[in-house]
C-alpha cells in the first residue's frame, strides 16, 4: 500500500517490506492448503502490476519459493522455528538476487543496493511478527495430527 501513495517523486518506499511475499510463505509453511499456486500466482502478478514492476518476474520468484519451501515444509515444522526463519530468509535472499540479476541481463532500472538489501533485511524481519499475527489472530498454525483428520471431514 505505501507504494501506492502519492506522497511525491522524491519519496523512496522501497525499504518497506514486502508483506505479500512475508504472509506467502508463512502460510506455505503453515497450512499449505490456504496457499495455492494459482492464488499465489495471481495475488504475485497482481503486485507487480500494481507496483509497476516488470510483469511476472517477481511473481514467477516467488511462487518458485513458496513451492519449494512446501515441498519442505514437513522438516522445517519438525525443525523448529529458528530453522524454519533460517530456511525463509536464505530463499527470501536467493529470489532477491535472482530478482536483480533478471533485471540487470534485462537492462531495466534497478533500485540502489542499499535500498534492496535494506528492504530484504526489513522483510525478514517483519517475518516472525507476520508468523505470530497469523497464528494469534487468523489461527493458522501448523497442522496437527488431529486436524489431519478432521481436515479430511471439513473439506
Amino acid at each position: 500500500m505505501f507504494h501506492l501513495l502519492p506522497v511525491g517523486q522524491t519519496t523512496n518506499v522501497a525499504f518497506a517490506p514486502d508483506l505479500i511475499l512475508c504472509l506467502t510463505l508463512a502460510w506455505v509453511v503453515r497450512r499449505p492448503e490456504y496457499a495455492p499456486a494459482l492464488l499465489i500466482a495471481g495475488a504475485a502478478l497482481l503486485a507487480d502490476l500494481l507496483l509497476s514492476r516488470p510483469p511476472g518476474l517477481w511473481a514467477a520468484l516467488v511462487l518458485m519459493l513458496s513451492e519449494y519451501i512446501r515441498s519442505r515444509g514437513n522438516r522445517m515444522k519438525s525443525a523448529g522455528f529458528v530453522w524454519e526463519w533460517f530456511r525463509v530468509s536464505a530463499g527470501i535472499g536467493v529470489i532477491f538476487v535472482a530478482n536483480r540479476m533478471a533485471m540487470s541481463m534485462l537492462l531495466l532500472d534497478l533500485p540502489p543496493v542499499p535500498a534492496a538489501f535494506t528492504q530484504y533485511l526489513a522483510t525478514v524481519v517483519l517475518y516472525p511478527l507476520i508468523v505470530g499475527l497469523s497464528a494469534t489472530l487468523l489461527g493458522v498454525r501448523h497442522r496437527d495430527s488431529t486436524d489431519a483428520e478432521t481436515g479430511k471431514q471439513r473439506a
